[in-house]
């Protein structure tokens, strides 16, 4: 997902706001810009964003098309003019797609960005009511929505994930793991300004470091209702992923670590524990926790 001058990694000490010298800020436009990183998502990012389109208040779609084997501008139309479509010369993976359209994002002036995978589907009333919780929440830097997460071929939900909407309870869980759905979130554009975008050093897990930056200025949060289908691959997530999303999320604990916080203790421990599991062994629990309800 990127044009190769915007494939240079971005960390926190980035000064974010400069990005917005070479481009005039826009005025008319929507308060909010969703964006979506594509990667071969033909047969699914229709679904993606003509909920996005149909929203109120209106959005902007940012679609960062990641170098897929049928470029996006073959098969989306953009009839009205509020779909952009930013085409990369190589495949740079999720940080980097979409760090080249927040990048484009935040020069053009938007309050707010919501994140949307090519293959979930937002409900029609989630961008006003994330955008209603923003404006009432200022110091929440972003806010994620419980979701639904579903199989093509499986009529009922696979299960639902409702994480706490009390930012004291999102910060707890973020010592664990995320505490907010990045999927279904949306993040205050001054928040990226301050903290920098997506950093490319954890590649499988780019979003949770992203969060614990945000978190560090701001509130975390969720809006505490089913605003997203989320959809599960049909072959899931392969082991060799997991591990290095378990192995990325442990550098991420210990880059943040808080010694005064038992939680970051606990929190260390338990991704060791699960990274040297087997995998048998955590395929098993993790079912088990799913099958009570508890998502993870």
């Amino acid at each position: 997902m990127k044009a190769k001058t915007m494939m240079r990694r971005m960390t926190m000490s980035d000064p974010i706001s400069s990005v917005g010298e070479t481009e005039p800020v826009m005025t008319g436009h929507p308060r909010v810009a969703a964006l979506v990183a594509a990667y071969n998502a033909e047969r699914t990012i229709r679904d993606a964003i003509d909920p996005l389109l149909a929203a109120k208040p209106d959005c902007q779609v940012y679609v960062v098309d990641d170098c897929s084997r049928i470029p996006v501008s073959a098969y989306l139309q953009n009839t009205d003019g509020r779909i952009t479509v930013i085409r990369l010369e190589k495949n740079a993976g999720p940080a980097a797609a979409r760090n080249a359209a927040l990048i484009k994002i935040l020069a053009a002036g938007f309050d707010y960005v919501a994140i949307a995978d090519a293959d979930d589907i937002s409900k029609p009333d989630r961008i006003a009511k994330q955008v209603a919780f923003m404006d009432a929440n200022p110091k929440v830097g972003a806010c994620g929505t419980w979701t639904r997460h579903f199989h093509d071929d499986i009529a009922d939900s696979t299960f639902i994930n409702r994480r706490p909407g009390d930012p004291r309870a999102v910060r707890r869980l973020m010592f664990f793991n995320m505490g907010v759905s990045h999927a279904s979130a949306m993040i205050r554009c001054e928040a990226l300004r301050r903290a920098g975008l997506y950093s490319q050093d954890y590649p499988a897990a780019e979003d949770y470091d992203l969060f614990r930056r945000i978190g560090q200025r701001y509130e975390l949060a969720n809006v505490e209702e089913c605003l997203l289908n989320y959809r599960i691959s049909p072959g899931g997530q392969s082991m060799t992923r997991r591990r290095q999303q378990l192995y990325d999320r442990l550098r991420i604990q210990l880059r943040y670590f808080e010694a005064g916080a038992w939680q970051a203790w606990v929190g260390v421990a338990r991704t060791l524990v699960t990274l040297l599991m087997p995998s048998g062994l955590f395929q098993t629990i993790r079912s088990g926790l799913r099958a009570r309800g508890g998502g993870s």
